[in-house]
């Protein structure tokens, strides 16, 4: 590891990049509360220096890491189709997990969105093989880097072959890390909620199940969400029951509301969008291991952004397929990451290392 910053300066970057991802710029009314409580747990800290100093401290070359993702949320209409958000902020963390610690992505995704879920993977340097073979990339024989390969790998909807699915690739992989990007999580009723408070368990996998083993076998966990009813989210099930909409009822059968109550993270992070805080947590961690090409940048972003829409990913609050993300259109994400990245090389440049 190079290192470039001094560990006062990686801080400070940390708290610049976690307050930009909060910036509430959809005008949603939902991120200052869930930002104020995920960095209460903490004391504090930035979320994306704990998400990264777990990474650091979980992830040996040659581990998997599990990355879960994925939301179809308009089950009638387009029932085989993800939303936007999520899948951009899994490639750029993938991407940096497999370039600056030799992580091996696994991501794991509805069974209906995996070959999608491929093409959206491979738009930011991937080359798309099985699990088994992922770690032949991190060959040096032949005297150059390979290319970074990635799987993708489906889960059923059925809640109990979920629980016996996760149950199965925990035993088999041994993941490092499981980590979670604005994927629903359910309730002790087994039901997912969107925000609105409607149910979409049936067209969901159920993926705490990674969690809750993960929990069991001492795996580290990190969870990102910014409506509440994400997993990771039941790390401040309170604040979501009492001060987000729809948070203690919802309008289905269940009626508990959209807060969580089943699996809990090590590490939580909220975010106005998602995906920003997957782009804040892969800039921070190619500054504290000295590799800057593992950042997103405004380049690959584009192509992802791109792959998504080709695929028929859609804006969940523009209604819309097209390079957007609830709401905010290309130029607003790339603006993001411009300023991450703008934010590390200040950082550098103010607190080099000793």
């Amino acid at each position: 590891m190079r290192k470039l910053i001094s560990d006062v300066g990686l801080a400070n970057v940390a708290e610049s990049i976690d307050r930009l991802m909060n910036v509430d710029i959809g005008a949603r009314g939902t991120a200052q509360v869930l930002f104020d409580a995920a960095r209460e747990l903490l004391n504090g800290k930035p979320m994306t220096l704990a998400a990264v100093e777990l990474m650091q401290k979980s992830i040996k070359p040659g581990d998997y890491v599990f990355i879960t993702t994925g939301w179809a949320d308009q089950p009638a209409n387009i029932p085989t189709k993800s939303e936007t958000d999520g899948p951009p902020g899994t490639a750029a963390l993938a991407r940096a997990i497999r370039l600056t610690l030799k992580g091996l992505p696994i991501v794991i995704t509805d069974d209906y969105l995996v070959e999608d879920m491929k093409k959206v993977m491979s738009s930011c340097g991937f080359s798309i093989t099985e699990p088994e073979k992922l770690s032949t990339s991190l060959s040096d024989e032949l005297g150059f880097e390979m290319v970074p390969t990635i799987a993708v790998i489906g889960m059923p909807i059925d809640q109990e072959a979920c629980r016996v699915r996760s149950e199965e690739l925990l035993e088999h992989y041994k993941p490092s890390l499981c980590l979670a990007i604005e994927r629903g999580g359910m309730n002790k009723h087994g039901r997912i909620h969107g925000m609105g408070g409607f149910d979409f368990s049936a067209s969901q996998a159920k993926m705490d199940y990674l969690f809750t083993g993960a929990g069991e076998r001492g795996i580290a966990t990190i969870g990102i969400g910014d409506g509440g009813n994400e997993i990771g989210m039941a790390n401040i099930e309170k604040t979501v029951r009492e001060k987000v909409k729809n948070g203690n009822m919802c309008k289905c059968p269940c009626h508990s509301g959209i807060a969580l109550d089943v699996a809990k993270v090590d590490v939580l992070l909220s975010a106005a969008i998602s995906n920003w805080a997957g782009y804040g947590i892969a800039c921070l961690l190619g500054l504290a291991e000295g590799n800057l090409d593992a950042m997103c940048s405004e380049e690959i972003e584009k192509r992802v952004l791109d792959s998504c829409w080709r695929v028929e990913f859609h804006d969940s609050i523009g209604s819309r397929v097209a390079p957007s993300v609830d709401g905010c259109p290309e130029s607003v994400h790339l603006a993001i990451i411009r300023l991450f990245r703008e934010i590390v090389t200040m950082g550098i440049k103010r607190f080099p290392a000793e």
